[in-house]
């Protein structure tokens, strides 16, 4: 139960919440940096009345922005009332769920932001993603003057709260910063696939090293633990990147980083994801024996079908295809499996990076049916895995890759090439992962293993070849081990 406030300590929390809003203003803070300085000022606001102090708005503000956001859906406006409102910002009834996103769409800020029902990366992910800059940025303005925040802004913002509550709790951090922290864990995770992995990654890194400098100061086990947690998932997330630049040895320094602080915590789900990572890495640099052990590994941990599925997906499929017809068998039963695992899960598809979906797995049968020589089978699930994911992402164009190196094998060249030049035509070159420059090359491969290549081949290598180098990232922060 809350605290009641008396109504005079409201109107004095409401006047000091306007002075730091004009301050934040006048210094040019974001809505992001306003909103965390009303809480660590005025910790008896809520999150939900706090940002929207730091807006600027009145409540008849934020009822009448539902209300243009479900007209502009063609949905009739919610019954939402003054009194509602104040019964949510006060913690006396909880927002329901189709009211929690549209708040964040409102607000331009995720559930955890605004202490709204949500899960973070750390946990199952089992919501569709709050994605900043989901509103229209064609609006009109808002009252306050803040257009809404573009991706890179976000980004930054996240961090630059992070930034804003260690001044206030100091260097060792507080609970402000670590629930910051956990957004931007978030976050990345679930907008991992809108940004090119370069980019990403050095955002990723300059919060892990913000995470390092925290603990190296003295700690009560509680926070040591959960601040390790988190960097346990930013160094998954900083292998993860490695792997999509090409940089396979750092991103086996991550992953067992992030594995090895799973352990230390005792988080099932970190240490499974972890060890799954790091057998896809090893099967990337054809290392398969150490690819299914590690699989093995990761399946101990697998503690929900989707987990299990994901891991023989991620472990063990590609690695005993690769074998070809020495372990079709096991292939074969492994595929099955892991579609069996994927439908029995209760909750279904998880987004995010640290999650797994339909579309992954499909895409994990489609290049495992290509490395048994079925094509048939790989155009089908290729063709699966496309139907899910949004046009000019990573996962559409490794799936459309999937499906020339189908009709490659069919003798369709052009059909081959105009797919994959669909892929170069949509996907900027730096934000063209390694892996899809594999896939890239080996459907050129398969295109010049017949007699006499077509014009369409030499044209596709030729384009090719002038692609621009991937860069891997700058190793900007070091590995939070032994803390």
């Amino acid at each position: 139960m809350m605290r009641k406030i008396s109504r005079a300590r409201r109107a004095e929390l409401q006047r000091r919440a306007h002075e730091i809003r004009r301050q934040g203003q006048r210094s040019g803070s974001d809505i992001v940096r306003i909103a965390a300085t009303i809480r660590a000022e005025l910790p008896e606001l809520l999150s939900l009345e706090a940002w929207r102090l730091a807006y600027g708005w009145t409540r008849p503000h934020v009822i009448a922005g539902l209300s243009t956001l479900y007209t502009e859906e063609s949905l009739a406006a919610p019954p939402v009332t003054s009194s509602m409102l104040c019964r949510w910002e006060h913690g006396e009834v909880a927002v329901s769920g189709e009211y929690a996103l549209a708040l964040c769409r409102l607000y331009q800020a995720t559930p955890r932001q605004l202490g709204l029902p949500g899960n973070s990366a750390l946990l199952a992910v089992t919501a569709h993603p709050v994605e900043y800059g989901a509103v229209d940025a064609g609006r009109a303005t808002p009252p306050n003057g803040y257009p809404m925040t573009a991706d890179d802004a976000a980004r930054a913002a996240l961090r630059e709260s992070i930034e804003l509550a260690l001044e206030v709790e100091g260097p060792a951090s507080g609970p402000l910063t670590r629930e910051h922290l956990t957004e931007a864990v978030s976050y990345y995770a679930l907008r991992y696939s809108s940004f090119p992995p370069g980019q990403l990654a050095k955002e990723v890194h300059r919060t892990r090293s913000l995470i390092g400098a925290m603990l190296r100061q003295p700690q009560d086990e509680a926070s040591r633990a959960e601040l390790r947690l988190l960097a346990g998932w930013l160094s998954a997330l900083v292998g993860n990147l490695a792997f999509h630049l090409g940089d396979y040895p750092a991103a086996a320094i991550h992953f067992g980083t992030a594995a090895r602080l799973g352990t230390a915590v005792g988080h099932p789900h970190l240490i499974c994801w972890s060890l799954g990572a790091q057998s896809m890495n090893a099967s990337t640099q054809r290392r398969y024996p150490e690819a299914l052990d590690l699989a093995g590994q990761a399946g101990e941990y697998a503690d929900t079908p989707l987990r299990r599925a994901q891991i023989l997906a991620w472990g063990e499929l590609r690695a005993l295809a690769a074998f070809g017809d020495a372990r079709r068998s096991e292939a074969e039963q492994v595929m099955a499996a892991a579609q069996d695992q994927m439908a029995a899960d209760p909750h279904g598809d998880q987004p995010g990076r640290v999650g797994f979906a339909t579309a992954e797995l499909h895409l994990h049968c489609a290049e495992a049916s290509l490395l048994l020589g079925d094509h048939t089978q790989a155009r089908a699930h290729a063709e699966v895995s496309w139907q899910y994911i949004p046009h000019g992402r990573p996962g559409w164009a490794a799936a459309v890759l999937v499906q020339a190196r189908g009709e490659a094998a069919r003798g369709r060249h052009s059909d081959a090439t105009a797919l994959a030049h669909d892929v170069l035509d949509t996907i900027t070159a730096p934000a063209l992962r390694e892996t899809l420059r594999v896939r890239l090359r080996d459907l050129d491969r398969d295109l010049f293993a017949v007699a006499g290549p077509g014009r369409e081949a030499h044209e596709l290598r030729e384009r090719l070849h002038t692609l621009p180098h991937l860069m891997p990232a700058d190793r900007t922060s070091e590995e939070p081990n032994g803390r």
